[in-house]
């Protein structure tokens, strides 16, 4: 899981992360939000798929995209109760040797998306299009 970074200075110092290697981060690897939600990242026509469940449960559908300078972003309509909205976020990258800081663009905190091990949030596979079509099927 995230771990917050030793300081901000650690990933101020770090350098961005080129968009090949973001690419090679994230391509047909899932994201998993703890226990609340999960978004795959599709190589095929750069397809994003999510669930969450803060808030109630929603879905969203879009694409990804790196527009350089180390984010990764994700421009996707999220579907719920509520109704439907789209919206766009995106995500710095950082990197230390091995360890990859990540932060919420433009102003969240660093946090170590990827540590020295390896270990990271990711999963390798599709980990969110089988809920997202249960949530459709509700909604």
């Amino acid at each position: 899981m995230a771990k917050a970074a030793n300081s901000i200075s650690e990933a101020a110092k770090a350098t961005a992360v080129s968009d090949e290697s973001l690419y090679q981060l994230y391509k047909n690897r899932s994201w998993r939000w703890g226990n609340h939600g999960a978004a795959y990242f599709a190589v095929q026509k750069r397809q994003f798929t999510a669930w969450s469940t803060e808030g109630g449960k929603s879905y969203g559908e879009g694409v990804w995209f790196m527009p350089g300078s180390g984010k990764l972003c994700f421009r996707a309509t999220w579907h719920g109760s509520w109704g439907a909205k789209t919206s766009l976020s995106c995500f710095e990258h950082r990197q230390a040797g091995k360890v990859i800081y990540q932060r919420k663009s433009p102003s969240g905190d660093w946090y170590e998306f990827k540590d020295r091990h390896g270990k990271s949030s990711l999963r390798n596979g599709d980990h969110a299009s089988k809920k997202v079509k249960r949530f459709k099927a509700k909604l």
